[in-house]
């Protein structure tokens, strides 16, 4: 078993890899990643940060990414098992840290700019199986994927087979285990779509006087940024991870990661 708690420290690794660009502004406070098996890589994009953040590698040929972070807040307890990828692209931002199971060979994929709240997770499988009365399984794990500009609410569980439409809302205590169409938002156990055609902005109303909430009663900005109003992809998304290879080297690796970054963002319409 290795421990890596700095980042200088990746020279030592023997069977396992840390991937870094040679200049880079990467943050690592009061974090670790530990790896249990072999031919496990941690891919960090130049501007990446972790603080406070826990990965756990316990199988092999399993793959974390993590992309630009915004706003410096990336908080996680990040667990892998065998031949599973969790990929967290640019501009995603964490409240508390964020809890990522993937297992069972199966993937976590999150798109840009995903907004968590505390006490979030996301895990892809039940882990103890399930039969019915021929004994056939009935539980079997499944990917998760998250569009662009997401807003998981505080207290959210995304569990296997979560397909979540760009620009979506995902309200606060929700259980999610099906598709969430774009740009709607959502929430209960199990979660019900609330309401269709909405967006959502960054901007926090904490600190707003009544003069501001007077202002912000039309949004007066550049609202397409938000709005994701291309065709359905998700298949083209299911069938690209479908289709990657099992994660045995450094450059398939990071073929297969370039040609998720380049997908559209994930657009659903159930």
């Amino acid at each position: 078993m290795d421990t890596i708690t700095a980042l200088k420290e990746k020279e030592y690794l023997r069977n396992n890899s840390i991937v870094t660009e040679e200049i880079n502004n990467i943050q690592f406070s009061n974090s670790k990643i530990i790896f249990k098996g072999e031919n496990n890589y941690v891919f960090l994009d130049k501007d990446a940060q972790l603080k406070n953040t826990t990965v756990t590698f316990h199988g092999d040929n399993s793959v974390l990414y993590i992309g630009k972070t915004k706003n410096d807040k990336i908080e996680m307890k990040v667990t892998l098992y065998n031949n599973s990828l969790i990929f967290l692209n640019e501009g995603c931002s964490f409240n508390k840290p964020l809890t990522a199971i993937a297992s069972e060979a199966k993937d976590i994929i999150v798109g840009k700019d995903v907004m968590f709240s505390s006490g979030c997770w996301i895990r892809n499988s039940d882990v103890h199986m399930m039969y019915d009365e021929n004994q056939r399984r009935i539980n079997e794990s499944k990917n998760v994927i998250i569009g662009d500009h997401v807003w998981i609410g505080k207290d959210s569980s995304i569990l296997k087979g979560s397909y979540i439409g760009s620009g979506s809302i995902i309200g606060l205590g929700s259980i999610v285990a099906k598709k969430i169409k774009t740009n709607s938002t959502n929430a209960g156990n199990p979660v019900k779509k609330i309401k269709d055609n909405i967006f959502w902005d960054r901007q926090s109303s904490h600190f707003f006087t009544e003069e501001d909430t007077q202002k912000n009663k039309f949004y007066t900005k550049d609202s397409s940024f938000y709005v994701f109003n291309n065709p359905e992809n998700l298949t083209k998304w299911q069938d690209t991870i479908q289709q990657r290879p099992t994660f045995t080297n450094h450059f398939e690796i990071e073929s297969f990661l370039k040609k998720v970054m380049n997908l559209e963002p994930l657009v659903v319409l159930v």
